[in-house]
């Protein structure tokens, strides 16, 4: 268990209980007795927490004031809290088990249904304190539709037994269907798509394929093209986003205002280089495919604030995004 865990446990249990023995913190914390006793310590000399050990009660418990507690310190139980991070994990993690408890088609909600158990057990003393948590901590994001696919669990058993698979795909920019077979190497979840990568032998290339486009799958009784994840990495994660087609660029961003610092605090692709210049303007350097709307969405996202320096190429796309977008304001 955690050490700031711990120290929560504790703290709650002997609010709670008022005395506490030495093997009920031992239970709730699941620590051998040399830990416990150095978080007692750590709580009494680090947090200043008032913790005594009453030999009539047979247990400890917090003094009820200073003079009892021998400290004019003040117990700073913030110190004992959630970082943002695992915050943000642990309520996240909870509120999406819980989402699939109302989805009861799943092999696993009896499982995921027993680990949201275990964290809450092993994050709060009761149940009606994770209860407490989730309906005082909020996480905003865009709901997520539910991925409709007759073909994913069979691209998942591909995967997984390395095996090329028979695929009827539909392009949505060709609007068209093409066979093709496939050699499943992972499968990528990005803005609430599921993405195959994979090599096509139709292409004799890698590719990325939306699942929910592949109307159709079969696994052959064929393994894989063997390609080093390396390759798979260096060719298809060298992009900004999923449109991996066209030649390699690099995009030159500059926002100004407010939009600076929301920006900058976007990881917006592993190898991207940051700038920040004078009045606050922020400079933002990206590769991309060279014909990539996705990332003329994301820039028109920012309206005025955000211009694209270089290339001309990608300043011509998001023109013309723009114009096409007045045209239905025209009156």
């Amino acid at each position: 268990m955690d050490f700031k865990v711990r120290l929560m446990k504790m703290d709650r249990l002997i609010s709670e209980k008022g005395v506490v023995t030495f093997e009920e913190l031992q239970r709730a914390t699941g620590a051998a007795p040399a830990t416990v006793k150095r978080d007692i310590r750590y709580m009494r000399e680090e947090l200043k927490a008032p913790i005594t050990f009453s030999r009539i009660r047979g247990g400890y418990l917090f003094a009820k004031n200073r003079a009892e507690a021998k400290r004019d310190d003040f117990y700073d139980r913030r110190s004992m809290w959630f970082t943002p991070d695992e915050l943000y994990c642990m309520v996240k993690t909870l509120n999406d088990f819980s989402e699939l408890e109302k989805n009861r088609k799943g092999y696993l909600t009896k499982e995921l249904r027993q680990m949201a158990s275990r964290i809450r057990s092993s994050m709060f003393v009761d149940q009606a304190d994770a209860d407490e948590l989730l309906k005082r901590v909020q996480i905003h994001e865009p709901q997520r539709k539910p991925i409709v696919s007759d073909t994913f669990e069979v691209i998942g058993q591909a995967l997984v037994h390395r095996q090329r698979v028979r695929i009827v795909y539909y392009s949505e920019s060709k609007k068209e269907e093409t066979r093709r077979v496939v050699s499943p190497m992972r499968l990528n979840y990005y803005r609430n798509r599921w993405y195959l990568d994979a090599w096509c032998h139709e292409r004799g290339a890698l590719r990325s394929f939306n699942v929910e486009n592949i109307r159709y799958a079969d696994i052959m009784q064929m393994g894989v093209k063997v390609v080093p994840m390396k390759t798979v990495e260096a060719e298809l994660d060298r992009y900004y986003g999923m449109y991996r087609s066209g030649d390699l660029q690099w995009a030159r961003i500059r926002f100004a205002g407010a939009a600076s610092k929301i920006a900058s605090q976007v990881v917006w692709h592993p190898d991207q280089m940051e700038l920040w210049l004078k009045d606050d303007l922020y400079e933002l350097t990206i590769p991309y495919s060279g014909n990539s709307p996705e990332l003329v969405g994301d820039i028109l996202r920012y309206g005025p604030a955000a211009k694209v320096v270089e290339p001309e190429s990608l300043k011509d796309q998001v023109r013309e995004a723009l114009e096409a977008s007045l045209k239905n304001y025209s009156k």
